[in-house]
């Protein structure tokens, strides 16, 4: 407690974080005074549209792409929607007699799910791969799954909710022996990695072999409203978006400057933080689950013996609601939640807890994650709290059913 006020604890970096000032300072200018229009041409205008050439390349260094490869989006929602609807409409275009078919797994984002869901209203064929209880998808099942007309396949390098990091490297080589086999340049391999950016020590497009790759800078301590599409040279996709020339015709629309320098900031940063908060930050969740274990015999750990990243902790409680313990912990000081912020006002579970449930044991979940202003103090204070009100929780249980 700091005098009447009570201690705010935030435990929900996987759903956003703040701007640091590093990236703030450098975004404040081109809200002000050089607020101008970069499709000017007077010089004004072209200063500002030299600081986006500027943040693509930077951009695009870390993540070992062409400036030319790098489209700038409003969001990461938008990025995936890109990838998804403009590999789709391509396809269609130069081939309106086939029936496409999209490969992904039951434990995307919403933006990759809901977009195949829509497609499939539409005639297009979706298959969406199994997982197992560690979120891992079944490379065998992958395989199986490719065909003739297969275009796409959409699979997130980082689980947002539980926090496994898939191997995107043997997805490859099932794709890369395909198209060879098969004498085509289908499917095209599109990732997520709006989570790998903090702490995946790979996120070279090149090393990673994908075709399309989606970041965004809510994640990455940068502003929320702006994301990233890498698309590899020779991969050609349809705009969803029309009404200007802008980002190579790719993204019609007026630039987000002060956001696009946000971005390529708040990017920069995180790869070069990423060495010393992943090894931080791997510390301390062991250290997490080991209390946790302790202080919670039943407690079942969401993808415990999978490689996950460092800051994610989802947990199941059987017998309670993790809608009501979220509340709780809110009441103390402390922030978490229940399943990913883009379908956190949806009743019922998460979709991602049910995939990785292979029996009748509860789905509900918390998910606790940490970030570079988490402490060992603040986990403390956390297992404290928490101990107290599932141990309440329990005993209304019990007195009651």
């Amino acid at each position: 407690m700091f005098g009447n006020k009570l201690k705010r604890i935030y435990c929900d970096h996987a759903s956003g974080t703040a701007i640091v000032p590093e990236v703030f300072n450098a975004m404040n200018p081109y809200f002000t005074e050089s607020f101008h229009n970069p499709g000017s041409i007077y010089k004004e205008g072209v200063a500002a549209s030299q600081m986006i050439e500027e943040s693509r390349k930077e951009v695009a260094e870390a993540l070992r792409a062409r400036p030319s490869e790098i489209v700038f989006t409003d969001g990461g929602t938008e990025a995936n929607n890109m990838a998804i609807l403009g590999t789709v409409r391509k396809f269609q275009k130069d081939h309106p007699e086939k029936t496409a078919h999209i490969v992904t797994t039951k434990i995307e984002h919403a933006s990759v799910i809901e977009v195949c869901k829509i497609l499939e209203t539409e005639g297009v064929l979706v298959t969406y791969l199994s997982v197992d209880e560690n979120g891992f998808l079944d490379i065998k099942e992958l395989k199986e799954s490719l065909g003739a007309n297969t275009v796409l396949i959409s699979i997130g390098y980082v689980n947002g909710e539980i926090g496994t990091i898939q191997d995107i490297k043997s997805v490859m080589k099932i794709v890369r022996h395909h198209r060879k086999h098969n004498q085509t340049s289908y499917p095209v391999i599109h990732t997520d990695a709006i989570q790998a950016a903090n702490y995946v020590t790979e996120i070279g497009v090149l090393q990673l072999g994908v075709d399309l790759m989606t970041i965004n800078a809510s994640k990455i301590y940068g502003p929320k409203k702006i994301g990233v599409l890498f698309v590899k040279t020779g991969v050609v996709i349809q705009p969803i978006i029309y009404g200007g020339n802008q980002e190579g015709g790719m993204r019609s629309g007026t630039e987000n400057v002060p956001y696009i320098i946000g971005m390529a900031r708040s990017l920069t940063l995180a790869r070069k933080l990423q060495p010393s908060e992943l090894l931080r930050l791997q510390e301390l969740q062991k250290y997490t689950k080991e209390r946790l274990r302790h202080l919670f015999p039943e407690i079942i750990v969401n993808a415990e013996n999978a490689e996950t990243i460092p800051n994610i902790i989802n947990l199941t409680f059987p017998r309670i609601s993790h809608e009501e313990l979220v509340i709780r912990l809110d009441a103390k000081g402390i922030m978490a939640s229940v399943k990913s912020a883009c379908k956190a006002g949806e009743g019922g579970d998460s979709h991602v807890i049910k995939a990785i449930s292979h029996s009748d044991r509860p789905t509900g979940s918390i998910r606790f994650s940490f970030g570079r202003t988490t402490k060992r103090k603040d986990v403390e204070y956390v297992l404290t709290e928490l101990q107290k009100i599932v141990t309440e929780m329990n005993e209304t249980y019990k007195r009651y059913y």
